[in-house]
């Protein structure tokens, strides 16, 4: 539609060029040069009048106070202004009316009428006949109001139109990030009243298990020591999730696991039975957790958040399996392998079928979403491996890139 509408004013610019040239030339004894002059500035800024509206009003203005002056010596036809002219005029004043503001348009039709009386009283011999002039000025006024006033209430009804559009967008923005914001706090109150009361529960049992059973080995309460430490962690870590559904700007800037808390997560997972070999392949220094070995803060997240699903994953999958996790750098990348053997027989039974299901499709989307690959799956020998390169310093979000291989890339088994 606004295509058609450009078209339409380019041929109705053409079209006036094309007329007044020759009749300004011919009927009003004006020279060639100056009459194409003039009637091209006069096309020229009705087409342009869209694009630059002010500088398209302030040539045309000056187009015809200059035609004025150039057909005043002529006795034949109207004057000041020309039926040519008049059209002109009026189409530029609609597309003012339809495309800008009222005021702009206003002052374009006082300023155009200003000029015609100026033109008048600037030229002395034609006072005499006075019908000539001002039947051009009547007309000319008149006609042109009629359109722009018209075209002034075509444009504000479609300006009202569009901000009602806005605002009925803004609305429903509004609208969609509160439920949002609803939704965010529906969740944090299930996680807190589901998941943070069972561990509360799990912590208390083990804090309390030493003072409650007699003649307890020492064994036994280190494991209980263990399972109340790892609790405690899982609380802390809870608590923040739940300030940053909230909404809570102290819980996002609370410090986050990174890199230097690997051998913790290790020894933590040690102590549930499972045995845990650490290989770090980079500096794992603890005044600056954001620059450890120079790897990007969201990475070291990244990587803790990967090694402790993994393990995760081997402790309710392969109970008592040897595993091995290695970080080191690969290239300009950081490369994070988790693998475990097949559990020996007699360990610790597995946990039920229908236990976990998201823990790969979570790793997939943390490493895609800062532009790494990985690759999971069983190994040969029944165990299984999660390999993982992250860049140092990731740029952002990236398309998801996932290699991966053997029955288990689906994460719908572990």
């Amino acid at each position: 539609m606004l295509l058609a509408v450009r078209i339409g004013l380019v041929a109705v610019a053409v079209s006036l060029f094309a007329v007044a040239a020759p009749v300004t030339a011919v009927f009003y004894g004006v020279p060639v040069p100056l009459a194409m002059l003039v009637s091209a500035v006069l096309a020229l800024s009705v087409g342009l009048a869209p694009l630059v509206p002010r500088t398209a009003a302030v040539a045309h203005l000056a187009g015809l106070a200059a035609l004025g002056l150039l057909t005043a010596p002529s006795t034949v036809g109207t004057w000041p202004v020309p039926v040519t002219e008049i059209i002109g005029l009026s189409v530029l004043l609609v597309v003012l009316g339809v495309r800008t503001t009222w005021r702009l348009t206003a002052t374009v039709w006082a300023a155009a009428a200003v000029i015609v009386l100026a033109l008048v009283a600037v030229t002395p011999d034609r006072w005499a006949p006075a019908e000539v002039w001002a039947t051009s000025f009547v007309v000319t006024a008149g006609n042109t109001l009629v359109l722009a006033a018209a075209a002034i209430v075509i444009g504000q009804r479609r300006s009202i139109r569009e901000e009602l559009t806005a605002a009925r967008r803004d609305a429903e923005l509004e609208q969609a990030r509160r439920r949002t914001v609803e939704e965010r706090s529906r969740i944090a109150r299930e996680l807190h009243d589901v998941v943070a009361h069972s561990m509360s529960v799990v912590h208390m049992q083990a804090e309390s298990a030493p003072y409650r059973v007699t003649d307890l080995p020492p064994a036994a309460r280190a494991e209980f020591a263990a399972i109340a430490e790892t609790s405690r962690t899982a609380l802390r870590e809870m608590r923040q999730l739940l300030g940053t559904l909230r909404g809570d700007a102290g819980a996002e800037r609370a410090p986050q696991p990174h890199l230097a808390d690997l051998p913790a997560l290790v020894q933590a997972t040690r102590a549930a039975g499972i045995p845990v070999e650490l290989r770090l392949g980079v500096d794992v220094g603890t005044d600056d957790h954001s620059t450890d070995d120079g790897v990007d803060r969201l990475t070291q997240l990244t990587v803790y958040r990967v090694v402790q699903e993994a393990l995760g994953n081997v402790a309710r999958h392969a109970p008592g399996a040897s595993t091995v996790v290695t970080v080191g750098r690969h290239g300009s990348a950081l490369r994070v392998e988790v693998t475990n053997h097949a559990p020996s027989a007699g360990t610790v039974p597995a946990a039920p079928p229908d236990d976990g299901g998201f823990g790969l499709a979570g790793m997939r989307e943390r490493v895609t979403a800062l532009g790494g690959t990985i690759d999971h799956g069983p190994d040969p020998d029944g165990g299984f491996h999660v390999d993982v390169h992250l860049p140092t310093h990731p740029a952002g979000p990236t398309r998801p890139t996932t290699a991966t291989r053997g029955p288990a890339a689906d994460g719908g088994t572990r």
